[in-house]
């Protein structure tokens, strides 16, 4: 007996008996899965319908209109107290500026050898990361947790070199490009990781332990295992001036199963 009406259950099993092999899906190859024979459906069918193999956590959005298999998660990294301080230190004396708090070392998890650094990296938006330097010096006095703390503004890699050490903990601040991807976790903004793996792309300072033949490896354990959206990763870079640099990336041999992605973008 054949089906009268559509079922995300069984439109699910067949996609994933199917389809089983597949890195990544356009909405072109998930149509046939998306009707039943002979049925025409609207854009606006095909999108509910796509939507209800999402909530049924059969496909995961990777980029515009691209689609995974794999069971990915969101990333969130821990927020530790001392990081919680640093923030709150910042938003309190400058409330109205746009900022982000992360931790280089965040990128451990998907890197082969550990990087020990003590690091934290303020940034905030043009013309305001004096204020907020300025802001943390006056909180580093002797009865803070943060006393000790090596501070530097916009460093250079030379700096990064000669003052942070992995042994002592530094904090760097810089500036928060505008439209850069941050979000809020726990109470604090923090950068998306499209950000942060386009900021090591890019050559950021700070990120240079993780750069070299490391940072194929954190590239494809960050893609093989949370849920990244490549849009957001071509806009970020196109910010920085890296879109085509970093699209050929991801297309090369280095990041296998990526060409349809970024096929679709361009």
């Amino acid at each position: 007996m054949k089906d009268k009406t559509w079922s995300s259950k069984r439109s699910g099993e067949r996609i994933i008996s199917e389809l089983k092999d597949r890195d990544s899906l356009t909405i072109g190859e998930l149509k046939p899965f998306l009707s039943l024979p002979g049925e025409a459906i609207s854009p606006v069918t095909i999108r509910t319908r796509l939507n209800a193999l999402k909530r049924r956590g059969v496909i995961t959005p990777v980029g515009r209109g691209l689609y995974t298999l794999k069971k990915l998660y969101n990333y969130t990294p821990d927020i530790d107290q001392t990081f919680r301080e640093v923030y709150l230190v910042i938003r309190k004396q400058l409330p109205l500026t746009r900022l982000c708090v992360w931790r280089p070392s965040w990128l451990n998890e998907f890197a082969l050898h550990i990087a020990s650094m003590q690091t934290i990296v303020v940034e905030s938006e043009r013309e305001t990361e004096r204020a907020v330097f300025e802001v943390l010096q006056k909180a580093f006095g002797k009865d803070s947790s943060l006393n000790g703390t090596t501070l530097l503004l916009k460093p250079s890699s030379e700096d990064i070199d000669l003052y942070v050490s992995g042994q002592s903990p530094a904090m760097v601040v810089g500036r928060l490009i505008t439209e850069a991807p941050i979000r809020e976790s726990d109470g604090v903004l923090i950068p998306r990781l499209e950000k942060i793996l386009v900021d090591l792309f890019t050559g950021e300072p700070v990120l240079e332990p993780f750069g070299g033949t490391e940072m194929d490896r954190v590239f494809r354990n960050a893609f093989d295992t949370y849920a990244l959206n490549v849009d957001t990763i071509l806009r970020y870079a196109a910010r920085r001036g890296k879109r085509k640099e970093i699209a050929e990336y991801l297309t090369s041999e280095k990041l296998t199963g990526y060409r349809e992605v970024l096929d679709d973008l361009r």
